[in-house]
């Protein structure tokens, strides 16, 4: 991955951006919006829909968990996850979702909860 800067059509400025490895061969290959994680979103980000990556800041948030430069200062729970049986941090994407550092898979907070107080 390579960091850069985008411009932001809702912000009305260039923002922080990571961009997947650039193809192996010199063809220029479209770069597609399943793979740019903005760095920026919710600091200053103005819309529902992330111009950049054509998705929600949820979905932004669950791909800064995927790509492994989710921030620290999120805020995360320790919970074993179903999908990949570790006992792991997840961290909370939106006031209803939470996504699994170790496999990325997301689940709402009342399924995490739920397992949480089987595991208690």
């Amino acid at each position: 991955m390579r960091a850069t800067t985008a411009f932001c059509s809702a912000c009305d400025r260039d923002v922080r951006v990571i961009l997947p490895e650039e193809p192996p061969h010199d063809a220029q290959a479209p770069v597609g919006d399943a793979e740019i994680v903005c760095l920026e979103v919710g600091e200053r980000c103005t819309g529902a829909l992330c111009p950049v990556g054509a998705v929600s800041p949820t979905v932004m948030r669950v791909r800064h968990v995927r790509s492994g430069v989710a921030s620290i200062v999120q805020p995360v729970v320790k919970a074993e996850c179903e999908a990949c049986g570790s006992v792991t941090d997840f961290y909370i994407v939106a006031p209803e979702y939470a996504t699994c550092v170790e496999c990325g898979r997301t689940v709402s907070l009342v399924e995490l909860t739920i397992a949480m107080g089987r595991d208690g």
